[in-house]
């Protein structure tokens, strides 16, 4: 199985876990051997592996916006590719910029994270 198949939709390892009787039971052996977690967005699963990605800031000097979101379950989001988290989230790209320049506190639960601790330095 190919764990990068598993959210492109209509290949084998998709409809294994969408499309069949057994879905239920595939996605709970998933979960206990890889951890993870399922997303449903409308009515496919999706499973999100939980891996942090980290960022890795180099020497050059590269004016950069660095993007600090919290969803609903507290959890917190660093990026600097806009475009991408809200591809990757399927969020709306348009209103997630009104919730970034503050002309809006939420959309999906996703929220500007003003509290985050662990504030990486640019150089």
């Amino acid at each position: 199985m190919n764990l990068d198949n598993i959210n492109k939709i209509n290949s084998k390892e998709w409809a294994m876990f969408n499309g069949n009787s057994k879905g239920a039971q595939n996605r709970a052996k998933l979960l206990a051997k890889h951890g993870g977690r399922w997303e449903t967005r409308g009515r496919h699963w999706f499973w999100n592996s939980m891996v942090v990605k980290t960022i890795q800031f180099n020497n050059k000097k590269i004016n950069r916006k660095i993007y600090r979101f919290k969803n609903k379950e507290g959890i917190h989001y660093i990026t600097d590719n806009f475009e991408r988290f809200c591809d990757e989230h399927d969020l709306n790209s348009s209103a997630m910029w009104e919730v970034s320049s503050g002309k809006r506190k939420q959309f999906k639960g996703f929220v500007m994270d003003t509290d985050s601790e662990d504030k990486p330095k640019i150089p």
